[in-house]
């Protein structure tokens, strides 16, 4: 019975915020005109809209809190299998505090003030952040490129 009746509930909700999408749908665009300004729309189909917009944040969050937790399930009862997979996150993850909490500093921001653009010191360590990131991961792959072909040369 607990099978069939979670297959009944999420069978019912599927149906219920397909139809209310629908819904909302048809009544946003019967409301709407060619030529109304953006204030007409406001008034005419505002809150329709929102409530629409509540249905996708609600399918994107259900969609993303499934994968996530169906993923880690999955992931867990395979750990073993899955083991160079999560040394690969890992080393993902150090690669990427390295490059935000250790390299990165501010050293564009004097640069962009004297062109006359403003930009925070936060604004900037993240850019240069991002920049090392990739600088670090193109090198590590250019890296395991080179590795994994002298040692097939060497089989």
């Amino acid at each position: 019975m607990g099978d069939k009746g979670l297959r009944l509930g999420l069978s019912g909700i599927r149906i219920a915020v397909i139809v209310a999408g629908i819904l909302l749908s048809y009544m946003i665009t019967s409301r709407s005109g060619s030529d109304e300004t953006f204030v007409e729309g406001q008034e005419r189909y505002g809150a329709l809209l929102d409530g629409l917009f509540y249905i996708i944040y609600f399918v994107g969050i259900a969609c993303a809190a499934a994968a996530i937790i169906f993923g880690l399930i999955f992931f867990v009862a395979n750990i073993k299998a899955k083991l160079g997979t999560l040394l690969g996150v890992v080393g993902f993850l150090i690669v990427g505090l390295v490059s935000f909490y250790v390299l990165a500093d501010d050293t564009v921001m004097k640069a962009y003030e004297a062109s006359g653009i403003k930009v925070t010191a936060g604004e900037s360590m993240f850019a240069g952040g991002g920049l090392y990131f990739v600088y670090l991961l193109g090198g590590l792959s250019i890296l395991t490129i080179v590795a994994a072909e002298v040692r097939s040369a060497l089989k």
